[in-house]
């Protein structure tokens, strides 16, 4: 239990308004300032970033400790019935761990795709695999649970892909939350995932879990928005998911993405484990509520 890392979804408004300013290049300084120890860098919009630059985040990010990982690019759809879309899916994911392998990152996360082709899982597989072939180093693919009914990425959807190739997941709890019209509400919605994962993909892909956490607002069809952690009327809530920490003995990687609060939401996780457990991080400097806002 000595090995819990928390984190930040890209950059939340408090980054920009610390002494860093808009310096995007110093979000890692950040992040350790405040207390954290991980750092999700999204490339959503395109594997654009500069070598240079990647390489200059993952000797900062070595130096003060903190854990990287990536976001790939929204437009890998794997499920496209173009083969341009395909093949263009395929060479972008390639660019993507390229990058985060230069950066120091363990692995990238992405969205497997949409229920819009007939089997679309063996799109997805085939997406991954053909990816495999190019790119042989030590970055790990990690397929994100989704939110909304309409893309491929419901816990099931998920661990198939990862069983037919190898992958691990990143679990996405507010996705499949809203997903299932709100079914994360106790200590057991969160452990029946868990044994689930483990059942599938076994014990140590459990211990080392890559986790989006933070509130979300949904309709019939799935995710509408997220909310921020201090809006505690939406879930799911991490004080559901710790006690199954602690049974599971997890280290998992806790990334935030909490509403224009992803700080806060990684902070207040942190807090929470902390009291729980006893230290399992370094302390940050400032008190939460400084970073989380307020209502």
């Amino acid at each position: 239990m000595n090995n819990i890392k928390f984190g930040t979804s890209g950059n939340p408004p408090n980054f920009f308004k610390s002494k860093f300013g808009k310096n995007r290049i110093n979000a890692v300084d950040w992040i350790n300032e405040i207390g954290l120890n991980a750092y999700e860098y999204l490339m959503t919009y395109g594997a654009r970033t500069r070598p240079e630059v990647a390489k200059e985040v993952g000797e900062k990010a070595r130096r003060l400790g903190v854990k990287l990982s990536v976001h790939a690019p929204y437009y890998v759809v794997f499920t496209s019935e173009k083969e341009g879309t395909f093949e263009n899916s395929v060479n972008e994911m390639v660019k993507t761990l390229k990058l985060a392998e230069i950066m120091g990152a363990e692995k990238i996360v992405f969205h497997p795709g949409y229920h819009n082709v007939p089997n679309p899982s063996e799109r997805i597989i085939k997406g991954i695999n053909e990816v495999k072939k190019i790119y042989a180093g030590p970055v790990k693919i990690l397929p994100e649970t989704m939110g909304k009914k309409s893309q491929y990425g419901s816990l099931k959807e998920v661990l198939h892909i990862c069983k037919e190739t190898g992958c691990e997941l990143c679990l996405d709890f507010a996705h499949i939350h809203a997903r299932e019209g709100g079914s994360l509400n106790s200590v057991e919605d969160f452990r029946k995932i868990i044994l689930e994962v483990e059942r599938v993909l076994g014990r140590e892909v459990v211990e080392r879990l890559h986790c989006h956490f933070y509130p979300v607002e949904f309709t019939e069809k799935g995710e509408k928005v997220h909310r921020a952690h201090f809006e505690k009327n939406y879930f799911p809530h991490f004080e559901h998911f710790l006690p199954v920490i602690k049974e599971f003995n997890m280290n998992p990687t806790l990334i935030s993405e909490s509403r224009d609060s992803q700080d806060g939401g990684a902070l207040e996780m942190k807090e929470m484990v902390n009291k729980l457990f006893g230290e399992v991080a370094p302390a940050g400097v400032l008190p939460i509520t400084e970073f989380g806002g307020k209502k």
